[in-house]
């Protein structure tokens, strides 16, 4: 957000625009930040509700960083814009493989570049998740960005372009998908990365050993909690529900 407030001052228009041209900057400075808290809530509502009801999205369990700014560039230092964000989003994407880091990186860079890239006046948005194994866990990365290209005359030749981004790291719920599910999200993540087809396998033979560990561990500190009840009906045959906290119910009489 400094970034904005710097190009702001830098700013030295003749006297009788000055009133003006404050106003203007004031007024996207303010739209700035409102993109950001849109998006933040936007993406906190979609990590609460994931894996439940309409969205089908990737559950997770918390959020565990988040990441917020806003930017202004003029003509010449627009086409780093696409290159700095993608490192503040490969130092964000910290830990595991740099090929993964630097596949998730290019993902985020290609939908900004084409944001970017829209014509004079235009205003545009993307948003997309990514699913990362990295080291020992498996988390998800929501990255939300709006891209204002500026046509107002005493301000365009300062700043031609005002950039919000929002980006959130969560750990994925592993009980809540099965592998088949997550293999299909992550191998298509993989084939958008351009990896060819043997780094793919290594990926997933790897990611698949992180899931069925993480679902191993987290199905044993969820035993003590497990209340099992053996049901006999008449016919001798055995009917076993179970309740695991916080109240997910497993079993034929609860499906």
């Amino acid at each position: 957000m400094a970034v904005l407030k710097k190009a702001i001052e830098a700013l030295d228009p003749t006297p009788d625009k000055t009133k003006e041209i404050t106003l203007l900057l004031s007024l996207l400075s303010e739209l700035c930040e409102q993109k950001v808290e849109a998006f933040s809530t936007s993406v906190e509502d979609e990590l609460r509700t994931a894996g439940n009801g309409e969205n089908r999205t990737i559950p997770v369990t918390e959020i565990l960083a988040r990441h917020k700014e806003y930017r202004a560039y003029i003509k010449k230092d627009a086409g780093r814009i696409a290159t700095e964000v993608a490192g503040a989003i490969k130092k964000f994407v910290s830990g595991g493989t740099e090929e993964i880091i630097n596949g998730v990186a290019s993902l985020v860079t290609t939908g900004l570049e084409a944001i970017i890239g829209a014509g004079t006046g235009a205003q545009q948005e993307t948003s997309s998740y990514y699913i990362v194994v990295q080291d020992f866990g498996i988390v998800r990365y929501d990255v939300c960005a709006w891209s204002r290209q500026i046509d107002v005359k005493g301000i365009a030749e300062h700043i031609e372009t005002a950039l919000a981004l929002v980006a959130f790291k969560s750990s994925v719920d592993v009980m809540k998908i099965s592998f088949n599910t997550f293999l299909i999200a992550y191998g298509s993540q993989l084939a958008a990365m351009n990896f060819p087809p043997e780094k793919q396998k290594e990926y997933i033979t790897y990611a698949k050993e992180v899931f069925e560990m993480l679902r191993s561990e987290n199905s044993r500190n969820q035993g003590s909690n497990a209340l099992t009840i053996d049901h006999s009906p008449d016919d001798g045959t055995s009917e076993i529900v179970k309740f695991r906290c916080p109240g997910q119910f497993t079993g034929s009489l609860w499906t």
